[in-house]
């Protein structure tokens, strides 16, 4: 752990752990929490700790290399190439992690319209996959702009997809995908909505980590 650490006691009945961007470690314990109890969650979480630190010092040099030239997708920096006769059409190479257009995507309206038209392409037909793999049928589907949420089911069975999943890694837009279609099933957050999604989608904790630590828009 290479980042500064606060310790914060509070009235909770459970402890909960922080990365920062900044790489700063925040732990909030219960009042009654003595020094040993706190040493043992550290040595426990360490290695989680070092994972989110290494994130978010990549992801640093990561958003340097965005403002110079690349185009971030699925939290990989994919650098720009245009080629005029390929006109409107955009190829994305993730083997190179390279995309290809004449468009010039390297212009933030650009990139911006180009990045909402393919969120709703990748987010509808990956949300159609994981309906019918699942069984999770759902009715309608609506991309949005959301500002505090990655997406959210109706009473009526509708999803709302935030487009900026496709910024996120592959396996954080699946757990998003997957818990909205889950709540089609299952609208709360019972213990039996968890026993059905992890069923689904085993490392549910990882892909939570990922969301807390990147509030969208991040």
């Amino acid at each position: 752990m290479d980042g500064p650490l606060t310790i914060i006691r509070r009235p909770i009945r459970h402890a909960r752990l922080r990365v920062s961007e900044d790489t700063s470690v925040r732990l909030i314990v219960p009042k009654e929490f003595d020094q040993a109890e706190i040493d043992a969650i550290l040595r426990k979480k360490a290695a989680w700790i070092e994972q989110h630190q290494r994130f978010f010092r990549n992801r640093a040099g990561n958003v340097s290399q965005l403002i110079k030239s690349g185009i971030l997708l699925f939290d990989h920096v994919f650098s720009f190439v245009r080629v005029g006769e390929l006109g409107h059409k955009v190829i994305i190479d993730e083997v190179a992690q390279q995309i290809r257009s004449g468009r010039d995507l390297s212009s933030p309206a650009d990139l911006s319209r180009w990045y909402r038209r393919y969120a709703r392409e990748h987010l509808a037909a990956r949300i159609r996959e994981l309906s019918a793999e699942h069984r999770l049928p759902y009715k309608r589907l609506f991309i949005r702009s959301q500002r505090t949420k990655w997406g959210t089911c109706s009473t009526k069975g509708n999803v709302s997809l935030n487009w900026r999943l496709i910024l996120a890694p592959k396996n954080v837009c699946d757990y998003v995908v997957l818990h909205e279609l889950m709540h089609t099933k299952v609208l709360n957050h019972s213990q039996r909505f968890w026993v059905l999604l992890r069923a689904i989608f085993p490392k549910c904790d990882e892909a939570i980590a990922w969301l807390n630590a990147n509030r969208p828009p991040f």
